[in-house]
């Protein structure tokens, strides 16, 4: 990481070098930011040294941190109140050992699968996405054990890391189609979960995350069904990616070609309630994944004008927080996968250091706005 000194005096010589030259310029930030800054934990590489290496360094470039359970869920043992695999409690030590206390904790999870249309795997002593062992594989959304399982997950989660902010659904609109059995099933799950929580933890903001697009609907789809979703969410909380446009397989990631209700149509949904960037991320190299026909350019002055983007719309559209996906490229962990499946490109070069740990220059503008006075 670079001096912290070096870099404020380069800060302080540029905002003066700016001022003297353009008395008004609206690439500055205003002198406070009214959001949270943070990204998730997700390590560059499978080893402890990566994951010690990623928390100290989202602490350090960050005030809140995301804890993303997206793993599938341990049915059995949340279920029966039995101990979690071990791998699971592993996930909740790291938090308690990394996170200082002065940072703010954003815990998501999800009762639905990858797909975000069918039920999760099973997160056991096996790993993460393991298929569902009877009777697991013919249950949906509304089953009883199914609603009782997951809330007894979410109130564990919560009572061992004790977030600040708590999602029990990640991306629930994406998948899911209306008039469908699932999505049903799904509004029966969300409304029972979510009331239970809220009465348990009425201080605790509860809420669902929301793609701004799906593969499987058009836009409107994608508003409706976040509309109905809303009345058992307290934030609206978006996960965006406009680097793809699902639309566009075959193009650039120029960010001037971002629509210009980018997030404010989903934040339009119900004004009301608070707004965050639940996740985000932008290609610093070119996306290419054969299976869906991808083919996107990509580039780190993209990535930074991008991140300047980003933090100005959530200044504009008073957010609580932002996150960003990932911190590092992963492209360390990436070569030791077998047969990875293919979305798991989406993200690799999203990072704002790329696979070698070098910064990018969208660091230096997150960076901007993070020294700038929180005034929430």
């Amino acid at each position: 990481m670079k001096n912290i000194l070096v870099f404020l005096v380069s800060i302080i010589f540029l905002a003066f070098s700016a001022c003297k030259k353009k008395p008004v310029d609206t690439k500055i930030p205003p002198e406070g930011r009214h959001f949270l800054m943070g990204f998730t934990p997700f390590p560059y590489d499978i080893t402890q040294q990566a994951v010690d290496e990623t928390y100290q360094n989202i602490v350090n470039d960050g005030d809140i941190v995301l804890i993303h359970f997206d793993n599938g869920v341990p049915w059995n043992e949340a279920l029966n109140d039995m101990p979690f695999p071990a791998n699971v409690q592993y996930d909740i030590n790291m938090v308690h050992a990394k996170v200082p206390g002065n940072h703010k904790i954003f815990l998501t999870t999800t009762p639905n699968h990858i797909d975000r249309e069918t039920l999760a795997h099973y997160w056991n002593t096996n790993g993460t996405q393991q298929p569902l062992p009877a009777p697991w594989d013919t249950y949906s959304f509304n089953h009883p054990d199914v609603i009782t399982a997951y809330i007894k997950y979410c109130k564990r989660l919560i009572d061992a890391i004790h977030p600040d902010y708590f999602a029990y659904g990640i991306e629930v609109n994406g998948g899911l189609k209306e008039n469908t059995q699932n999505y049903a099933d799904f509004m029966i799950l969300a409304d029972t979960v979510y009331n239970r929580l809220k009465q348990d933890y009425p201080n605790l903001p509860i809420m669902m995350t929301f793609q701004d697009q799906s593969y499987n609907k058009t836009k409107n789809e994608v508003l409706h069904i976040t509309r109905n979703l809303m009345a058992y969410s307290d934030y609206m909380a978006v996960s965006t990616y406009p680097f793809w446009l699902y639309h566009q397989n075959n193009s650039n990631s120029n960010p001037n070609n971002i629509p210009g209700n980018w997030l404010s149509e989903m934040r339009d949904i119900d004004p009301q309630k608070p707004f965050v960037v639940s996740e985000t991320g932008y290609i610093a190299e070119d996306l290419i994944i054969p299976d869906y026909q991808v083919n996107i350019q990509g580039d780190s002055d993209w990535q930074k004008t991008y991140t300047q983007k980003l933090c100005r719309k959530a200044q504009d559209l008073n957010a609580v927080f932002i996150c960003w996906f990932i911190y590092q490229d992963y492209d360390l962990m990436y070569q030791q996968l077998t047969n990875p499946p293919p979305y798991f490109l989406v993200w690799k070069d999203n990072g704002m250091r790329d696979g070698t740990g070098q910064a990018r220059p969208a660091l230096a503008i997150w960076r901007n706005w993070l020294h700038k006075k929180y005034i929430p």
